[in-house]
């Protein structure tokens, strides 16, 4: 089974949970990035990205190197922003036109994943079979941790 992680971070968070789905799965890796991308600083982040998903702004992905349409499972992952998936996800699941995949949704956060996790399956589900979630909380202060609870997630996801 072709396999691909797709993911957006900020703080890098995403990424580490994504690099160890993608290793544990045997996958491909599909970083999201946006053309206004701004620095990562202090307390000001937190207004930026909080004011984006109020305000249901949806920024412009930079041309994928994948193709998410050729695989057949897909690891779809995000930062939780305001209790609601980034905007920069948000953008990709609207656009993105998936029809008949698997698909196994995962979030990112510092407290709980809010209405994250449901709204990325909302979203998909209607023409793919999503058949895992799973939320991380701070995985860059516990690294090994995270990247363990991530590999045994991808086992459970593949056996499913």
């Amino acid at each position: 089974m072709k396999t691909l992680v797709i993911y957006y971070s900020f703080d890098g968070n995403t990424r580490l949970v994504s690099r160890s789905i993608a290793e544990a799965a045997g996958a491909d890796v599909l970083e999201l990035r946006t053309e206004d991308q701004p620095k990562s600083k202090g307390f000001s982040k937190y207004f930026w990205g909080g004011r984006q998903v109020f305000m249901k702004t949806r920024p412009v992905l930079l041309p994928f190197d994948k193709d998410p349409s050729a695989y057949d499972l897909l690891f779809i992952g995000a930062p939780v922003w305001a209790f609601a998936p980034a905007p920069a996800m948000s953008s990709f699941l609207e656009k993105s036109g998936l029809k008949g995949k698997k698909v196994a949704v995962f979030c990112c956060s510092g407290g709980g994943p809010g209405r994250t996790l449901d709204r990325m399956a909302e979203t998909l589900a209607a023409d793919n079979a999503v058949i895992g979630r799973m939320h991380f909380v701070e995985p860059l202060r516990s690294p090994q941790a995270a990247q363990d609870k991530a590999r045994r997630w991808v086992q459970e996801v593949l056996a499913s």
